[in-house]
């Protein structure tokens, strides 16, 4: 495979990326409802620290788990985010 087979692959990946990460945020929202009508807070930090053991755990590489811990801190951020707008 040349150059840019392998990179029009990581193209159909990044976008396959954003669906999913669109997906996760659209669970977010109905999670924030629930949240919400239960009088629950945002941030959930003991949750946050089990879903980053978990990751780091299954992975496999060749990302390290600091970098698995940084991707999905982000994540985990922007989905809060997400969350305490829709509160507004």
């Amino acid at each position: 495979m040349d150059l840019s087979e392998w990179r029009a692959r990581i193209d159909a990946l990044d976008q396959q990326l954003v669906d999913l990460l669109n997906q996760r945020m659209q669970y977010v929202l109905e999670i924030g409802k629930l949240k919400r009508e239960n009088g629950k807070p945002v941030q959930d930090l003991e949750r946050e620290r089990a879903i980053l053991e978990q990751l780091t755990t299954y992975n496999q590489g060749p990302l390290s788990t600091q970098a698995i811990e940084d991707l999905f801190t982000r994540i985990m951020q922007e989905a809060r985010n997400l969350e305490e707008g829709q509160a507004q």
